[in-house]
């Protein structure tokens, strides 16, 4: 299922609390989502957080959900980015200048951005995105799905694929330099994966 497919009955099913309407609305938005936070707080953890956070609070509030929910759970997306970045910086009560900077940026351009990620909005550019990945050689696709969508460390890619660490980040380095060259035109995603290099 494609969150193009996401109908009006799903949402129905989930606010009389049908787990497994929820359970198609989350394997629909899971990878999505965190896309749209990690491209606000660049920190896949904290994404993931985010994200797990969102659904949480979907299924705690189900019997208000309306629909389409899309924008809801952007929104919502966005909000949980932005009051993580702002409980950092109260519990980091002596941040470096350069933390600091970079926290003030991004709680500035959550609060100045109402459209987060506009090239994934497009079904065709999704699908671009996705073509690319499953452009790359096999393995390297594979520990580049599991470094990308499912969150895991070079160390948890390398005990699963019985390989060595400095081959899983040789592996991902060259999925995003691959990535950087086919999908250039996306300047969103090659700042993300420029971003998540740097973590």
């Amino acid at each position: 299922m494609l969150i193009k497919d996401i109908t009006e009955k799903l949402i129905t099913d989930i606010t009389r609390g049908d787990e497994k309407a929820f359970s198609s609305l989350y394997d629909c938005y899971y990878t999505y989502l965190n896309t749209v936070a990690i491209y606000y707080v660049t920190d896949r953890e904290v994404a993931c957080e985010v994200v797990n956070d969102v659904f949480i609070n979907v299924w705690h509030k189900r019997s208000t959900l309306i629909f389409p929910i899309h924008s809801y759970l952007i929104k919502s997306v966005k909000n949980g980015c932005l009051n993580s970045i702002r409980s950092q910086k109260s519990k980091d009560r002596v941040l470096g200048e350069h933390k600091q900077h970079l926290l003030d940026f991004q709680e500035e351009y959550i609060l100045s951005n109402p459209t987060p990620l506009q090239f994934v909005e497009s079904q065709e550019m999704e699908a671009e995105i996705r073509g690319a990945i499953n452009r790359l050689p096999e393995k390297c696709k594979i520990i580049f799905e599991q470094f990308l969508f499912s969150g895991k460390l070079p160390e948890e890619i390398a005990s699963d694929q019985l390989l060595s660490v400095s081959t899983v980040r040789v592996q991902i380095k060259n999925a995003m330099d691959k990535l950087k060259i086919s999908l250039q035109h996306l300047i969103g995603f090659a700042l993300l994966l420029v971003l998540r290099a740097l973590h």
